[in-house]
């Protein structure tokens, strides 16, 4: 921003307001990735590669199943709900950010004398704008939500195709 020229600073999207939340939700997401996002995936990935890992051993034609048929829908489906979360989250920062500018301008106008006339007018386009990032995000968060059931409904569909085939290898053990 320091390196910017004159005319970036004009633009609508880069206001005071703008930028100051920009500033603050940048260093923001690099400590939240750095903290507990990478020992999260570090764990996931040791858990899903050590559990095929002990399916296959312990259980080879069922663990093949699992492995090869349920892990890449339900990986697939998790990638692209981390993908869309980012994406939603770049769109509602946008939008709230422009909330923030008419709040940041309003405050730091508030020091003369006409601010203070046009203070219901502030609230009322701050709110405005408020309700126009909610309206907007509601969508995109049910489309969100469906990778997530389809991730979900993955998991208990091969949870109980495991109970079945356990099932059937009891049966057939006692009849025979």
């Amino acid at each position: 921003m320091l390196r910017q020229d004159l005319r970036f600073f004009d633009r609508p999207e880069n206001t005071t307001g703008a930028l100051t939340s920009r500033t603050d939700s940048y260093p923001q997401a690099v400590l939240e990735l750095m903290g507990f996002n990478v020992a999260l995936i570090t764990i996931s990935s040791v858990g899903v590669l050590s559990c095929s890992i002990l399916a296959l051993a312990y259980a080879w034609k069922l663990g093949l199943v699992i492995v090869l048929a349920g892990l890449p829908p339900m990986l697939v489906s998790g990638y692209c709900r981390i993908q869309m979360e980012a994406a939603m989250d770049v769109k509602i920062s946008k939008r709230f950010s422009t909330s923030a500018s008419i709040a940041s301008e309003a405050m730091t106008a508030i020091r003369t004398v006409s601010s203070l006339a046009i203070e219901t007018s502030v609230l009322e386009r701050y709110t405005q704008e408020l309700d126009h990032a909610v309206t907007g995000s509601t969508q995109p968060l049910l489309l969100i939500m469906l990778p997530f059931a389809f991730t979900q409904t993955v998991e208990y569909s091969f949870l109980a195709l495991g109970f079945w085939y356990v099932a059937v290898t009891f049966l057939r053990l006692c009849l025979s």
